[in-house]
C-alpha cells in the first residue's frame, strides 16, 4: 500500500471518493477496485476531482465487509480506521474529552468530525458510544506502545549486562525478570563481585522518550528499591537519541525526588527527572 499523508487520507475528499467507488462495489461485488473506480468515473465524472488514490489505501484500511455508504455512518467508519490504522499524534489527547481535543486539530479535520455527526450537540447516545469505544481502543493502543518500548529498553538492559558480567569476570547470565513475573518490582536480575561469590544487582529498566527526562515510578518499585538498597539499580533508557543513551541511577540518586505522604493522602506515582549523566 502507498505511503499516502495522513492528511490525505484524513479527507472528506478520500472519504467521498471512498464513499463512491464502495456504492459501485455494491452493485458489482465481483469486480477490482480498479475496475469500479473507472466505472465510478465514468458514471460520476465529478469524482474524478476526489481523491482517489487515498480512497484507495483507504479501502485497504476498512473492513471489507460492506458498509453503510449513506450519510454519516459511513464517515464514523472511515473516521475511526484512519485513526486506528494510522495513530496520529492528535489521538493521544482524544481522552481530555469532546470539546477540548477537537479545538486542537486543524479546520479540515474538524470539517470530518462535523460531517460524521461527531460533534452534535446535544450527542446522541449513538455519537457517545462512538467516541467512548475509539477512545478506549486509542489508549488500549497506547498502552501495547508503551509495552513494546519498555521491551526495547529491558533488551537493552540485558544485553550491556551480559557485556558487564563479560568484562567483569563473571560466570552468569542476567535473567530477564520482568517477563516471568511482572510484580517482582525490578526487571533484570543482574550481579557485582562479591568477597566469595558474586552479590545480586537487581535492576529496574524505564524507557523514556520525554523531554526533558523523566520517568514515571510506581510506590511498588520504590519500595523495593528502598527494600534492597544499594542492591538495587535503575537504568533509565533514552530512546529518542540515536543509538538509545542509557543514564544510571542508585536508590539514593532518587531518593530527593519521592514525594511523602501526609493525612490527606498517599502518593502512588511519581514522576522522577533524569538530569544529566
Amino acid at each position: 500500500m502507498n505511503a499516502i499523508p495522513f492528511e490525505r487520507l484524513f479527507s472528506m475528499s478520500a472519504f467521498e471518493a471512498l464513499k463512491g467507488l464502495r456504492q459501485q462495489q455494491v452493485l458489482n461485488p465481483e469486480l477490482s477496485l480498479s475496475d469500479l473506480t473507472r466505472i465510478a468515473v465514468r458514471l460520476d465524472p465529478d469524482i474524478a476531482s476526489l481523491d482517489l488514490e487515498a480512497a484507495s489505501d483507504l479501502a485497504e484500511i476498512l473492513p471489507h465487509t460492506p458498509v453503510e455508504v449513506h450519510g454519516s455512518i459511513f464517515y464514523r467508519t472511515c473516521i475511526e480506521a484512519v485513526i486506528l490504522h494510522r495513530q496520529p499524534i492528535w489521538a493521544k489527547i482524544m481522552t481530555m474529552g469532546r470539546q477540548k481535543f477537537t479545538s486542537k486539530l486543524a479546520r479540515d479535520e474538524q470539517q470530518c468530525f462535523r460531517e460524521a455527526g461527531l460533534l452534535d450537540d446535544p450527542p446522541t447516545v449513538e455519537i457517545i458510544k462512538w467516541w467512548d469505544r475509539v477512545t478506549g481502543q486509542v489508549r488500549l493502543a497506547g498502552e501495547q506502545v508503551r509495552l513494546e518500548r519498555a521491551r526495547v529498553a529491558e533488551k537493552l538492559s540485558l544485553d550491556r549486562e551480559v557485556e558487564r558480567l563479560n568484562v567483569l569476570g563473571i560466570d552468569r547470565k542476567p535473567k530477564w525478570i520482568a517477563i516471568e513475573d511482572n510484580t517482582a518490582g525490578y526487571d533484570v536480575l543482574s550481579y557485582d563481585p562479591g568477597s566469595t561469590e558474586p552479590t545480586n544487582r537487581l535492576i529496574e529498566v524505564k524507557s523514556t522518550i520525554a523531554s526533558p527526562l523523566r520517568f514515571i515510578l510506581t510506590r511498588h518499585e520504590w519500595e523495593q528499591a528502598c527494600r534492597f538498597g544499594s542492591s538495587y539499580h535503575f537504568h533509565i533508557w533514552n530512546l529518542q537519541s540515536q543509538p538509545p543513551s542509557l543514564f544510571e541511577r542508585t536508590v539514593a540518586d532518587v531518593a530527593p525526588h519521592i514525594p511523602t505522604d501526609n493525612e490527606k493522602g498517599t502518593w502512588k506515582t511519581a514522576e522522577i527527572p533524569v538530569g544529566s549523566n
